[in-house]
């Protein structure tokens, strides 16, 4: 089992923002999608869920096709994901946000729920069970009850990855899930995610954090100005050269920005130098 992207383009008009990108990505394993900011990483994820269409190439989970597919297909194929900014249903309580989640598989059940209570009671107990079973992995079962909207953020992001989990996914795509936490949350949320690892289960985290990424990973794939740009263990992408100019810039590209810099006002000149500062510091903690 795996989700496999072949050949994949996508253009959107004139401008193409993923170019002949191949990827394999199996189960049992955490792969994370690194780069800068256009890199074309959520729209990896948005063309595995449905939401964009492909230009052109395939995308398969289990050697079946699922690109072209519309997104509840896809969904049901066994596709899950989540967002960079988060997507509750604010006014339902938590453990409705996952109950609505497994609508799709309910459906076929609606006329027994209906016309039998007694098996509507079973089936609904059923579902609440494992709502409440995926909440309380999270440590979420205590505010089940909750409004999602009353929920701090960084429960609200943990819920999100329940809601895409409790439908007991082949795939798990989670886009930026670290995105607005602190320090304590990000660590909880790595925990977390390493113990959803399982080996029938294919897991993607598109994300910036790269001490999330480099102690969370088994593999990465590294996008750059829509190509793919490196692959490797977090060992090999921190050791590539390729890697670093894609964040850093070539060798020499600071003393160009500084040099361009003199002459300018004194907020220039030290904006220009606190930029530099922070994309090296950012290498050097990665």
């Amino acid at each position: 089992m795996s989700l496999v992207f072949e050949n994949v383009s996508k253009r959107f008009g004139a401008l193409s923002a993923i170019t002949d990108v191949s990827m394999r990505f199996e189960p049992g394993l955490i792969t994370s999608i690194i780069g800068p900011n256009g890199a074309g990483k959520s729209t990896l994820i948005n063309m595995a869920a449905g939401s964009y269409s492909v230009s052109s190439g395939r995308i398969a989970l289990d050697d079946r096709t699922i690109s072209g597919l519309p997104k509840h297909r896809i969904a049901r194929a066994g596709l899950s994901r989540t967002y960079q900014n988060i997507r509750l249903f604010d006014e339902m309580t938590a453990l409705e946000n996952l109950e609505v989640a497994l609508f799709a598989e309910a459906f076929p059940h609606v006329a027994a729920e209906l016309l039998w209570p007694p098996a509507s009671r079973a089936l609904k107990a059923a579902r609440r069970a494992r709502c409440l079973e995926t909440l309380q992995r999270f440590e979420l079962d205590g505010v089940a009850d909750e409004p999602a909207r009353s929920l701090a953020y960084g429960h609200q992001k943990q819920l999100e990855i329940a809601r895409a989990l409790v439908t007991r996914p082949r795939a798990l795509l989670l886009d930026e899930p670290a995105a607005g936490l602190n320090h304590a949350e990000t660590d909880a949320l790595r925990r977390r995610l390493e113990a959803l690892k399982r080996p029938d289960l294919v897991m993607i985290v598109v994300e910036h954090d790269m001490n999330l990424v480099m102690s969370l990973s088994d593999r990465i794939y590294v996008m750059h100005q829509g190509r793919l740009l490196f692959a490797g263990t977090p060992a090999e992408v921190q050791g590539n050269e390729a890697v670093q100019e894609a964040y850093l810039g070539a060798p020499g590209e600071h003393d160009a920005i500084q040099a361009a810099a003199e002459g300018r006002t004194h907020r220039v000149r030290l904006r220009a130098n606190a930029d530099i500062a922070r994309h090296q510091h950012r290498a050097a903690s990665g």
